[in-house]
């Protein structure tokens, strides 16, 4: 080999050394490639995302910005960060190193579907509420949702109504089905008092209604969370929260039955009022009765005539049978505004003897009422007066000696109502206020005021505390020559009115509790028209307990007016004479005229002729062999004779 050709070799290598130096200088030349990665949807910064070329590697900050080594020629960049779609493309190094070395990038939210159906029957569930991390959505009629940008890891749970709910961590599918199981619950419903199963209860949800079987169960799917109720005739209503698997109603009954007897016969009593809180009901022909909607604790109260007043308190019960004592009224009159010591005294007096009873004058023939009314028309006309004693001592001494105590008030004879305001009061032709032949001035009975100017006193009377109120004077002045009434006086009309006088104060006193009686002529025992009175047994019986005919011998003029009426005998030449036959036979006509139980006044005054103990004593047991629902005597001074009446008995 000459030297030229080594020289010219020598430099053609180092030429090519040179040049390898040069290629493998510019293919190892790298520079930092800068870019920010963003949401595809939004244009917001991706924080996380994860950038390579190579085996080189960058994480964007929180502004989304990254920067990472790039070398000429063309290499392949990878970007993926949770919740997208990983993205790949090719980077043109040579480009990038002869314009810019700046590249941002944009990724897709990843797209995830479901579906929500029953776990059971495969049925898709609408509108399913799905929460992935704290979004919530809301699945189709189809029960599918779509979602983008979830991140693995993200908790994903559904629910829907009457279902158990569901949870599961999202592993990165892009599709799955979330099964939900439906919520089952067994309610049985019971019996309070006895744990018996109710069969045919109502079993109700927000959703559903149906009802339990002989075993007092029902299963119930699907059931929404929260208060399943249960009613059943016959049971208060009730509830249990929906927690479980299992759910029992106790059920109260509400229901209560019974019969009302006679304690000494063991009769049923129809008719019988029975009180519990604001509700009455009557007994029926068998003495059953039915009361509805009972609270848990209550007082019952039994009212029938004849019998004493019953109370009894009642819980946990659904049967409760009554037995009434009969109860006979012995008593005695005491007049209006008496010294209070007298009244003691009298009270005293019954303790002492067979009397149980005190029919005490509330309110006078002339109008004064015997306590501090807040009705306004008796303020109005100063009816109240001081005299007499307290009737607050008067219940309270009756109650704390076991005495029966009846309010008497006179009604239509009222001669402080009638003047002073004579719109009220029956007047004469001249219209002028009416004046008997007594001096009693009378209010209108056919004048709705004066009922309820009445009955508003005797609603008073039974709220303090009386067991009776008894009406008298409950009628018109007679057959009187001259009254004006501003209406048609007739038979008719006149018992008509008393009538409805009676049928009113029935209704407005029977929530009270209280017995009602009337005071009535004697002469209505006997006869058939109302003598000017408007009284007719048969026509004013039907709203009262009791009705008290005045059989009073002095009140007789002579054998034969007696006799005429069916009640003398024909050698009794004075109706003072024979008070037995008197009392007797008037009792016997008066039931033949009335279903309502009839209590006699007897007379214990004088009179006419030689009346005194022997003869106060044949009328009482004349109203005993005759059957008469006791016995009351009328004196008018609030006199009487101890001997009338047998000791207490044992």
């Amino acid at each position: 080999m000459t030297a030229m050709f080594k020289r010219i070799l020598g430099v053609v290598v180092l030429a090519l050394v040179l040049l390898a130096a040069v290629l493998i200088f510019q293919i190892r030349e790298t520079k930092q490639l800068n870019g920010a990665v963003r949401d595809a949807a939004t244009n917001t910064p991706i924080a996380g995302a994860i950038v390579k070329i190579g085996a080189a590697r960058a994480t964007t900050d929180a502004q989304g910005d990254y920067s990472i080594a790039v070398s000429r020629g063309r290499s392949t960049l990878d970007v993926s960060a949770d919740g997208y779609l990983p993205q790949q493309t090719t980077v043109d190094g040579d480009g990038l190193f002869a314009h810019s070395f700046t590249l941002d990038l944009s990724l897709t939210p990843n797209r995830v579907t479901g579906v929500v159906r029953d776990a059971e029957t495969n049925a898709p569930l609408p509108h399913a509420q799905i929460l992935i991390g704290d979004k919530s959505i809301a699945a189709n009629a189809q029960g599918i949702f779509e979602t983008r940008g979830v991140k693995e890891g993200t908790s994903i749970s559904a629910q829907a109504p009457g279902y158990q709910p569901f949870a599961i961590i999202f592993d990165g599918s892009s599709d799955f089905a979330v099964n939900l199981t439906p919520n089952t619950v067994t309610v049985t419903a019971i019996d309070q008092y006895t744990n018996q199963p109710i069969s045919n209860a109502r079993i109700q949800t927000s959703d559903t209604i149906t009802f339990t079987d002989a075993m007092g169960r029902v299963v119930l799917q699907r059931v929404n969370p929260g208060v399943i109720r249960a009613s059943a005739q016959g049971y208060e209503n009730g509830s249990a929260p929906f927690v479980g698997g299992e759910a029992q109603i106790a059920l109260r009954p509400n229901i209560l039955d019974g019969v009302v007897t006679d304690a000494a016969t063991g009769q049923p009593i129809s008719g019988t009022l029975v009180y519990s809180g604001t509700v009455i009901v009557s007994t029926n022909a068998q003495g059953a009765y039915h009361l509805d909607h009972v609270p848990a604790k209550t007082t019952l109260v039994f009212k029938a005539p004849g019998y004493r007043k019953t109370q009894i308190d009642v819980s946990r019960a659904t049967r409760r049978d009554v037995k009434l004592a009969p109860f006979l009224v012995k008593g005695i009159h005491i007049p209006f505004g008496i010294p209070a010591d007298r009244v003691r005294e009298l009270m005293y007096m019954v303790g002492k003897t067979e009397l149980n009873a005190i029919v005490i004058d509330v309110k006078s023939e002339k109008g004064q009422i015997g306590w501090d009314s807040q009705v306004p028309l008796a303020k109005d006309i100063s009816a109240p007066t001081s005299r007499g004693i307290d009737l607050h001592e008067v219940v309270s001494r009756c109650r704390a000696q076991n005495i029966y105590c009846i309010a008497r008030l006179a009604v239509f004879q009222d001669s402080l109502l009638a003047n002073a305001r004579p719109e009220l009061a029956i007047r004469n032709d001249a219209g002028n206020v009416f004046v008997d032949a007594g001096g009693a001035s009378w209010t209108n009975p056919y004048n709705a005021d004066a009922w309820n100017y009445n009955i508003a006193l005797a609603k008073e009377i039974a709220g303090m505390g009386f067991y009776e109120v008894q009406f008298d004077y409950v009628r018109f002045p007679g057959n009187v020559v001259g009254p004006y009434f501003a209406t048609p006086n007739t038979e008719d009309t006149r018992v008509a009115a008393i009538a409805g006088f009676l049928a009113r104060a029935q209704k407005e006193l029977r929530p009270t509790g209280v017995f009602l009686s009337a005071d009535v002529f004697g002469l209505t025992t006997a006869t058939t028209d109302d003598q000017g009175t408007g009284q007719r047994l048969h026509d004013l019986g039907a709203y009262l307990d009791y009705i008290s005919p005045m059989v009073y011998p002095d009140t007789w003029a002579d054998a034969s007016d007696l006799i005429a009426n069916g009640l003398g005998i024909h050698d009794c030449s004075e109706a003072v004479r024979c008070p037995y036959e008197i009392v007797y036979n008037s009792y016997k006509h008066a039931v033949e005229k009335t279903s309502t139980k009839v209590r006699l006044w007897l007379q214990a005054y004088p009179g006419r002729g030689d009346f005194g103990v022997a003869q106060y004593r044949l009328q009482r047991q004349a109203a005993i062999d005759a059957g008469s629902y006791g016995w009351m005597f009328w004196s008018g001074t609030g006199t009487y004779d101890i001997k009338t009446f047998d000791p207490p008995a044992k």
